[in-house]
């Protein structure tokens, strides 16, 4: 049997332990309890998040046009600017739809872009090659799972 002594300092270890792990704050996890960075990977698969679209996507394919302030219809896409620019923010072209709105994919302007049935302007990205239908389909996936960051 383990005396009083030992059993104190085992327990203060423990709760040191527990302690120094986050004790279960949610620290590091996004919403869905996922590591934050995940998908980040732009050697790796497309996934339906944030980040992971950003770097497959928005960053390679669209900051060609939308970066800085000649951005077409102000919308920048690059890292910093993308997310507040299109999640929950007004078309310019159509504004009765969002560019991104949360859970609801098939009326956020994003996708009419993307798919080619917008009510104005040209499909994305401009003159092509435009997105694969999987590509659509996980920007769609993210869209509808609430556009999370």
């Amino acid at each position: 049997m383990m005396n009083s002594r030992r059993l104190w300092a085992a327990l203060g270890l423990v709760a040191l332990t527990v302690a120094g792990c986050g004790g279960g704050s949610g620290d590091g996890l996004d919403a869905n309890g996922r590591p934050l960075g995940e998908g980040v990977d732009p050697s790796g698969p497309m996934t339906a998040s944030f980040a992971s679209i950003q770097s497959h996507v928005f960053t390679p394919m669209c900051t060609a046009c939308h970066a800085g302030a000649a951005a077409p219809r102000g919308l920048r896409l690059d890292a910093t600017n993308s997310y507040a620019l299109l999640v929950g923010a007004a078309s310019s072209e159509v504004p009765s739809l969002m560019r991104v709105a949360p859970g609801d994919a098939a009326n956020s302007y994003l996708i009419h872009k993307l798919e080619g049935h917008q009510a104005v302007g040209a499909r994305m990205p401009l003159g092509g090659p435009y997105l694969d239908a999987q590509s659509i389909n996980l920007i769609r996936q993210w869209i509808n799972n609430g556009a999370q960051k």
